[in-house]
């Protein structure tokens, strides 16, 4: 009993010492103790609420506003789940284009290429999506230009207008990682590469 009291204070004390946010998986407590009494000290911590049980063995400190809970990003839980899997993820889809600013809307679905296994997980009313890829679809050495290629392959070449050529451009130009764009942009589909090395350019 004594240990189980103490498994549970060290659980509800890292919970209580960390960022507004911060996501926890069973498995970060797993050399404590045994699953079950993890369980218990994390159910301890959603009573008290401390900590929102938000998917199977997923559980994230909230963020409280003037307004009421603040719901976490799917991106940041997909993000957790990919270290701790140790696969790489990258958006993809409607995802890809939201980031981008080629969409407004707040997707309830996020879809993610990976290095590791596909399957969806639901956060409350929300999904994430996580699609196994090839490893080329991992080969670019920046974060960019694989985001555009997605969203383009997403939104369709006969869709792309100004508008979306003037939150690409604007997204490069605010980039971290336009020393590598110049290579990454080899690896695009070639009427990916027609319409952004342009801007590439621009930006260099």
């Amino acid at each position: 009993m004594n240990q189980q009291l103490g498994i549970k204070e060290k659980i509800l004390k890292q919970v209580s010492e960390s960022a507004d946010h911060s996501v926890f998986f069973i498995g970060d407590f797993a050399d404590l103790g045994s699953v079950e009494t993890i369980r218990k000290a994390l159910k301890e911590a959603v009573n008290q609420n401390m900590l929102e049980h938000i998917a199977h063995g997923i559980y994230v400190k909230p963020m409280n506003s003037r307004f009421g809970i603040v719901p976490i990003p799917l991106e940041t839980i997909a993000k957790e789940i990919a270290l701790r899997d140790r696969v790489q993820i990258m958006p993809a889809g409607s995802t890809a284009a939201n980031i981008l600013g080629l969409s407004t809307q707040i997707p309830m679905v996020v879809s993610f290429l990976t290095t590791g296994s596909s399957r969806s997980i639901n956060v409350g009313n929300r999904t994430i999506k996580f699609r196994h890829a090839a490893p080329r679809n991992f080969a670019f050495k920046g974060s960019t230009i694989p985001l555009i290629i997605q969203a383009f392959k997403d939104i369709g070449k006969e869709n792309i207008g100004e508008k979306e050529l003037s939150a690409v451009k604007a997204y490069i130009s605010k980039a971290m990682d336009k020393n590598v764009m110049s290579e990454d942009i080899l690896l695009a589909p070639q009427w990916i590469q027609s319409i952004i090395k342009p801007y590439i350019n621009i930006n260099k």
